[in-house]
Parts: structure tokens; C-alpha cells; sequence
């Protein structure tokens, strides 16, 4: 991670299809809430299944849903809502996986993403032990 970034969460997401909407927005934004307090660098990703959940709250909290493929039929289900989404390439789909009829979202990291690069810095010291001044003096001819 890059050194500017504390910590990463990192959340599993199912709300299924008929659960209550309100419900799991206020749930999810607590605990964003509550992470952003206990560490103001945080960084976030939140996969998984969201079925029908409104997401204007989500996006509201600086977060960008970055599947744009439809993940089962012609809806978009298996989302992804990150406020880091220039260290990855743009989701790909690949086929259901065994007896599920959701399409596989694989996420991949950049291999250079663009970050912020720190300054390099060279400090010379002398030696101040009269071992150390003696390695230092070219060898003496015999």
C-alpha cells in the first residue's frame, strides 16, 4: 500500500433481495462512519451482492460503484464501491462459476498505479571512531 494510505477496508457485502433498503444503508454507513473516525486515512473497497439496494447514499460517501458489465442478465448485482479505484484496471466479467447464474466480476491492480512519490534524500556523515577514519584512508603502499 502506498505509504500515504494507513488502512485499507475491506467488506463483504450481501443484502439480499428482499431485505430492508433503509436498513442497510444506515448499517453501512455507521460502520464507514465509524472506521473514517478511527483512522482518517482509511481507504475503502466493498464487493459483493447488492441485489436491488439503492446506492446514492454510498456514492455520496466519495465512494465510485466501478462495475459497469452486467453481472446477471441485464442487471448490474455484484458491485464494487471504492474511493481507490485508480490502483485498479476496469473489471472484467468471466462466466458463472459452477451453478450460479451471476457472472464472475475479477478485479485486477494496476501495475504501476499512480501515486504519490516521495522525495529521495542522500545524508553523508563522517566517522567519528578512529576505526571507522582508518577504512576510510586509501591503503598504504609496501
Amino acid at each position: 500500500m502506498p505509504r500515504e494510505v494507513s488502512h485499507l477496508l475491506i467488506g463483504a457485502v450481501y443484502h439480499p433481495p428482499k431485505a430492508n433498503n433503509s436498513k442497510m444503508n444506515d448499517y453501512l454507513l455507521t460502520v464507514l462512519d465509524c472506521a473514517h473516525r478511527e483512522n482518517p486515512s482509511l481507504e475503502i473497497m466493498l464487493f459483493g451482492d447488492f441485489n436491488q439496494l439503492p446506492d446514492s447514499q454510498l456514492r455520496s460517501y466519495r465512494l465510485a460503484q466501478i462495475v459497469t458489465i452486467a453481472t446477471r442478465g441485464s442487471a448490474i448485482l455484484y458491485k464494487i464501491f471504492t474511493d481507490v479505484k485508480s490502483w485498479y484496471q476496469t473489471p472484467l466479467m468471466i462466466p458463472p462459476v459452477g451453478s450460479s447464474d451471476h457472472n464472475v466480476v475479477l478485479l485486477q491492480p494496476l501495475a504501476a498505479p499512480n501515486r504519490p512519490r516521495g522525495r529521495k534524500q542522500t545524508i553523508c556523515r563522517c566517522s567519528t571512531n578512529s576505526n571507522g577514519k582508518a577504512m576510510l584512508l586509501p591503503p598504504k603502499e609496501l
